[in-house]
């Protein structure tokens, strides 16, 4: 952590605590808050900044000028072979079912169902991001008719819609796939790790693990990855065989949005974000995050059902219980999020903290109060994303 990242985080925390009542100064540094979960456990958060060097969001060239279902697959297939993805390492594709192909195949095809509009606004949304968060957003959208609602509703509405995070579902940690994936995101891609230890590896009561990766573009846009997997004791935990039967598409896509409104960017509040889905038919599960007064709420919608899973797949997942022949076939979920945003005079010091100049005109440019993820949330979203439809 250099100077200016730790300065940064105190003064923000000092706001904090002057704004809002429900935060507490952590008794052991100034850099992170504490508060109430719950009446018997206490959430911290760090608010130091993640560190990135700003890199090109290198999927523009290949996505700037879809206008066709035809063009996005082609944009796509470029993409994906322009730099190394999981496919290319063998030792992590072994233990892949033979099914995982056939899905992935049947994404791509529907995109030809598309409308040509609905194709520019993925297009015109995978475009700010890097190759990789692409190529998985592009799966992911044409994976769920929720994903591409929010995109409508957002043009509709005049808002912003921002990626905040991409779940990868690994195998084992048997095999230490998760870690052999994060080795290629760091090197292949230019993830980094957390600076905050706290964030650099999560352990899970219920049997997974995973760890976050970030790196910030130069268009002011913060890409973070959630690489997850499954313990190696818990032959019953549900990441391992989403992971064989799906591959590497994303378990979920996490998207928010923004408004500018008087010079200011703003979060869309999480309640905005669902009842705007539910007018357009889409069912919304249980949220939560309510207790850190609006600086990370999630929700996820309910799953992309997969009616074609293999016979002998669910066999396979029947013998071992749990009801994981039923849980495995919700196949991919949107994820809604509303990440507080900071005021302007916070955003631009942040920004610099990047070399970036922060513009509320640039619509692109977010600057969330809190950047990382909560473990109580990620457990509650894994955990909700397996209720039987």
């Amino acid at each position: 952590m250099n100077e200016s990242s730790f300065q940064f985080a105190a003064d923000l925390g000092d706001h904090l605590l002057a704004n809002n009542p429900t935060f507490h100064a952590h008794p052991d540094s100034p850099v992170k808050l504490q508060i109430n979960k719950d009446a018997n456990s206490i959430a911290e958060l760090d608010l130091t900044p993640f560190v990135s060097n700003p890199e090109v969001a290198n999927a523009s060239s290949y996505f700037e000028n879809v206008r066709s279902p035809s063009q996005l697959i082609s944009a796509y297939n470029a993409a994906k072979t322009s730099h190394m993805f999981e496919a290319d390492l063998s030792y992590v594709e072994k233990h892949i079912s033979d099914y995982a192909q056939e899905f992935l195949e049947n994404i791509l095809a529907s995109a030809n169902s598309l409308t040509e509009h609905q194709v520019q606004l993925i297009a015109g949304f995978v475009k700010n991001l890097d190759v990789y968060c692409a190529v998985k957003a592009v799966e992911s959208l044409l994976n769920s008719k929720a994903d591409i609602a929010l995109l409508e509703v957002a043009e509709k509405k005049g808002w912003t819609v921002h990626f905040d995070h991409l779940a990868i579902r690994c195998g084992s940690f048997f095999g230490g796939d998760a870690a052999q994936i994060a080795r290629m995101l760091i090197k292949e891609h230019g993830y980094l790790p957390s600076q905050v230890k706290s964030e650099t590896h999560y352990q899970f009561a219920d049997g997974w693990n995973a760890f976050p990766l970030y790196k910030m573009l130069e268009n002011g846009q913060a890409l973070r990855l959630f690489v997850d997997q499954s313990d190696i004791e818990d032959k019953k935990q549900i990441i391992q065989h989403w992971n064989h039967v799906y591959g590497y598409t994303a378990h979920h896509l996490a998207m928010r949005a923004t408004h500018v409104e008087n010079g200011e960017t703003h979060a869309v509040l999480l309640s905005e974000l669902m009842n705007a889905l539910r007018e357009h038919g889409v069912e919304i599960m249980q949220p939560t995050g309510e207790y850190t007064s609006g600086l990370l709420l999630q929700v996820f919608t309910k799953p992309e059902i997969n009616q074609n899973i293999p016979e002998k797949q669910l066999q396979r997942l029947k013998v071992l219980g749990n009801n994981l022949e039923n849980s495995i076939k919700n196949g991919k979920l949107l994820e809604l999020v509303s990440r507080k945003e900071m005021p302007t005079n916070f955003a631009e010091k942040f920004y610099a903290l990047y070399g970036l100049t922060y513009d509320a005109n640039q619509a692109l440019h977010s600057a969330p109060v809190y950047t990382y993820f909560l473990p109580a949330q990620a457990a509650h979203v894994i955990k909700t994303s397996q209720s039987i439809a």
